[in-house]
């Protein structure tokens, strides 16, 4: 017996959407601010021209992280060199990119008392999680390929 059944109220199919939920919380805008603050303190305190690597992972074993370049590629997206911070680290660049867009609307919500949600189907919920680990993945190949 079904968890609806139970409780008497009829079971809402799964689908996939993008709404503005009352009472969300606006995930976009709290992690673009993040992002606003790495990206200003890499810029401000010169971070990407550091004399050594901080990156544990390197050191030890000769190849860069799945995050190498990461910092590089923030402070060439603080400069507005979108091709420089591709080349440093492409899934970084990107997914910062990414949260203007999201960010700007969970902003533009806010006084509503809204925020943006999206709702995966499970099968579409499968493939984002595919899609995530082979972007991850090709993405530190490429790290390893451009010698980062």
């Amino acid at each position: 017996m079904s968890a609806s059944a139970i409780v008497g109220t009829e079971a809402t199919p799964a689908r996939t959407a993008l709404r503005a939920r009352a009472g969300g919380v606006p995930v976009g805008a709290i992690l673009a601010a993040c992002g606003l603050v790495a990206v200003g303190t890499i810029a401000v305190l010169h971070l990407d021209r550091l004399a050594f690597s901080l990156c544990v992972f390197k050191a030890v074993t000769g190849l860069p992280c799945m995050t190498c370049g990461t910092t590089r590629a923030l402070a060439r997206l603080a400069r507005l060199d979108l091709t420089g911070a591709l080349a440093m680290n492409p899934l970084a660049a990107l997914g910062t990119l990414a949260l203007l867009p999201w960010g700007a609307a969970d902003l533009a919500l806010l006084p509503r008392g809204r925020a943006l949600s999206l709702e995966l189907s499970p099968a579409a919920a499968r493939v984002a999680r595919i899609a995530a680990v082979v972007a991850v993945l090709a993405n530190w190949a490429w790290l390893v390929a451009a010698g980062r």
